[in-house]
């Protein structure tokens, strides 16, 4: 008898539970934040989240370790962003051969550019870009942070 009401108060404690186990959007399918690859003297391409970093041969003269990070960061005050800030580093690395940035970024029907900071410089200068879609790609010299957006008028 004793088992009979066990199993009883055992089966109305589970019955409002649930199965499910499963996080609705498992941990794998999360992007990264940020990679980091070297890139030797025969050059390479980087991938993260909506950016591509394409090194032609000669960009860099030894193996050099290149970290990009799709960051949170508002644009600056007085510019719209259209694609995420995008971090390179190390910061300030000077290229022999432009390199060549590509974004993916929200188009809103008005213009767009890319913008890019001068190395510790925090200014974002208007560095062009060609547009492919909903991509646009420009050259860079240097290694700073950089976006897809516009100056507020």
């Amino acid at each position: 008898m004793r088992w009979l009401i066990f199993g009883m108060l055992l089966l109305a404690s589970t019955a409002g539970c649930s199965e499910e186990t499963e996080d609705p959007v498992p941990a794998s399918t999360e992007l990264p934040r940020s990679v980091t690859q070297t890139i030797g003297p025969e050059g390479g391409q980087i991938v993260l989240d909506g950016a591509t970093v394409t090194f032609p041969a000669g960009a860099v003269d030894r193996a050099t370790s290149i970290t990009i990070t799709a960051t949170e960061e508002a644009p600056p005050a007085g510019f719209t962003a259209l694609s995420r800030v995008y971090e390179c580093g190390p910061t300030g690395l000077s290229f022999a051969q432009k390199v060549t940035m590509n974004m993916v970024f929200s188009a809103d029907g008005s213009p767009a550019t890319m913008f890019w900071s001068s190395g510790e410089d925090p200014s974002f200068k208007d560095v062009g870009g060609a547009l492919d879609g909903n991509r646009m790609a420009a050259q860079v010299g240097h290694f700073s942070k950089g976006f897809v957006g516009r100056k507020n008028p």
